[in-house]
C-alpha cells in the first residue's frame, strides 16, 4: 500500500518479510486468493488429476496471510506445527485432497515430523512452494517419504516479489542442470530483461499496470521451455551443490538452515545429536546464528561487515 491508499472497514493488512519497504506503509491489503485450483487445472492438469470433484483443503504454511480461496476450505497454520499437523489429520479423516502452501523448509519440518509420528496423511497432496528455491534433494525427499505412507504428492514452485505479487511465475519441471523452469501464470504477468536482470510487470485488467518493469534483484535467462532464475546472494552455487548432495536421511536430521562463513554450521532438528563436526544442536545453532521459521535461510557466503539480506524469492 502507499500513502494514497484508502483503508476501509474489513480491510486485512499483511506484511511480507520479503518486502524492502520498511516504513509503516510496507503493509499490503489482503485480497482474495483467486481460483488457484482452476489456474492449476488449466496450466498443469496432471498436478490435480487425483483431486476429482472432492472438496480440497488449503493449508497456509506461510508466515503471512495469503488471502482467501473460495474453491476450498482454508486453514491458516500460523507456522504452528500442531495446527498444520491437525489439519492434515482432518483432511485424511474427511478424504479431502490437500494443497499445502508454504516455504520448503517449514513444509519439510511439518511433513517429516508428522510422518515420523505415524499420524494420518491425506491420500492426495499438492505442495505449492515459494519464498526461496527448493533444493532438488529436498524435492526428492518429499516424494520418497510421502510415497512411503501411500500419499500421492505433486509439487509446484512459485516465484514473485512482495512489491508485485506472489506466484507471478510457476514451475513444475527443471532443466538438465536441476534449475526450476518457470512459466507466466497468465496474461496479467509480463517478463522483461535488462541484460540478465529480471524485471516483472503486473497488468491491472483495465489496460494499465499495477506495477511496470519492477527490478526483482534477481538474474534470469529465457530458455526454450521457460525462465530460469538465480541470485548467488540468495542461493550461492556452492551451497546449492552441498544441499543437493544431501540424502533423505540428512534432511530427516537437518533443518536446512546453515551458516557458511569461516566455518560451516548446519542446524539439526530437535532431539537430534551431532555426529559430524559441522552439525550443531537445534538450540545451540539458534544461540550462535539466530533462527526462526519467520525468516528465510541465508544460503549465501558470509563475509565480515556485509549485512544479512532477508529479501529472497517469494
Amino acid at each position: 500500500m502507499s500513502r494514497d491508499t484508502k483503508l476501509f472497514p474489513g480491510a486485512v493488512l499483511s506484511y511480507s518479510s520479503g518486502s524492502e519497504n520498511r516504513t509503516p506503509y510496507g503493509f499490503r491489503i489482503v485480497k482474495p486468493g483467486g481460483n488457484l485450483l482452476a489456474l492449476i487445472r488449466s496450466k498443469f492438469p496432471e498436478l490435480v488429476a487425483d483431486f476429482g470433484d472432492r472438496l480440497p483443503m488449503v493449508i497456509n504454511a506461510y508466515p503471512a496471510t495469503i488471502g482467501t480461496f473460495d474453491f476450498g476450505v482454508l486453514v491458516d497454520s500460523y507456522l504452528s506445527y500442531t495446527t498444520a499437523s491437525r489439519a492434515l489429520e482432518l483432511a485424511s479423516a474427511e478424504n479431502m485432497p490437500v494443497m499445502l502452501l508454504g516455504q520448503c523448509l517449514f513444509i519439510a519440518d511439518l511433513l517429516l515430523r508428522h510422518i515420523a509420528q505415524n499420524r494420518p496423511m491425506p491420500k492426495t497432496l499438492l505442495l505449492g512452494m515459494g519464498g526461496y528455491p527448493t533444493p532438488v534433494s529436498l524435492e526428492h525427499t518429499f516424494r520418497e517419504v510421502c510415497a512411503g505412507v501411500g500419499t500421492n504428492v505433486s509439487i509446484m514452485h512459485g516465484y514473485g516479489v512482495a512489491e508485485v505479487d506472489a506466484a507471478c511465475l510457476l514451475s513444475v519441471s527443471r532443466n538438465e542442470k536441476g534449475q526450476s523452469l518457470y512459466i507466466k501464470r497468465g496474461d496479467d504477468v509480463e517478463v522483461a530483461f535488462e541484460g540478465t536482470d529480471l524485471l516483472l510487470s503486473l497488468k491491472d485488467g483495465a489496460g494499465g499496470y499495477r506495477m511496470k518493469d519492477f527490478k526483482t534483484g534477481d538474474k534470469g535467462v529465457q530458455e526454450a521451455n521457460g525462465y530460469t532464475i538465480s541470485n548467488p546472494e540468495r542461493l550461492h552455487p556452492q551451497i546449492g551443490t552441498m544441499l543437493d548432495g544431501w540424502k533423505v536421511s540428512d534432511w530427516q536430521r537437518r533443518t536446512g538452515y546453515l551458516h557458511l562463513g569461516k566455518n560451516l554450521a548446519v542446524q539439526l532438528r530437535k532431539r537430534e545429536t551431532p555426529t559430524l563436526p559441522f552439525e550443531v544442536d537445534y538450540f545451540e545453532y539458534e544461540k550462535l546464528h539466530g533462527f526462526s521459521w519467520l525468516f528465510k535461510p541465508q544460503w549465501k557466503m558470509f563475509h565480515a561487515n556485509v549485512p544479512i539480506m532477508r529479501r529472497t524469492l517469494l
